[in-house]
């Protein structure tokens, strides 16, 4: 049976040639939280009543998730049991795309879970990725370099926007060697339909990157 599914793939130039895919893992914590760039502008939210969104902000799903990538046959042994993140989260840093007031937004989600963001109402860039670890009984943040800065367009009359899975490939040391976004907006809509209501449809926007824009 065919998978409808509309990917888009992007692959590091030096391990597209001999990228090989090993297994999937996947870590699922319920946690729907967006943390700004200071103290000050930080808040926690469990999106349950769609009519919290404000007038000019759009509500934005999505996922990330991570496959274990393996590049040397010769590996396979030490990486049977690789599991890429584990007990971690994600930090997306995104900002609007246009315009002077170009903050930054922390989006902390969870690996390979739904996530639901009330985020301003403009076309966005997602900059940069963050590794988020507990330590020490302190949230501990470490660099996730994204192969290329990504974005997804937002239209004035988004009221939802599904932006697909943000689907990345991790190697032993790390490293994205490869990711690509799915299109999961079947399942995603009637997720969405089934916590919010049916009144508002989102619309699928899935993120590229950015100089596919240009």
């Amino acid at each position: 049976m065919a998978l409808e599914q509309r990917t888009f793939t992007l692959l590091s130039p030096i391990l597209a040639d001999t990228l090989l895919l090993r297994g999937l893992a996947w870590l699922v914590l319920p946690l729907f939280l967006l943390s700004g760039c200071a103290s000050d502008n930080t808040r926690s939210d469990t999106w349950i009543d769609f009519s919290q969104i404000k007038d000019d902000e759009v509500m934005v799903l999505g996922k990330i998730s991570i496959i274990p990538a393996v590049i040397a046959q010769d590996l396979k042994q030490e990486t049977d049991t690789f599991r890429p993140f584990a007990n971690e989260r994600a930090l997306l840093w995104v900002s609007t795309d246009v315009g002077s007031n170009k903050e930054r937004l922390g989006l902390l989600a969870d690996w390979d879970e739904t996530f639901y963001f009330a985020l301003p109402r403009q076309t966005m860039r997602l900059l940069e990725l963050e590794r988020a670890f507990d330590e020490d009984d302190e949230l501990v943040y470490r660099a996730l370099p994204l192969p290329e800065m990504m974005k997804f367009l937002v239209r004035v009359d988004d009221k939802a926007l599904y932006i697909g899975n943000l689907r990345l490939y991790v190697d032993e040391y790390d490293q994205i060697v490869a990711l690509e976004v799915v299109d999961e907006s079947a399942a995603a809509q009637k997720a969405f339909q089934r916590r919010f209501g049916t009144a508002v449809r989102p619309r699928v926007s899935l993120m590229a990157p950015a100089a596919y824009f240009r």
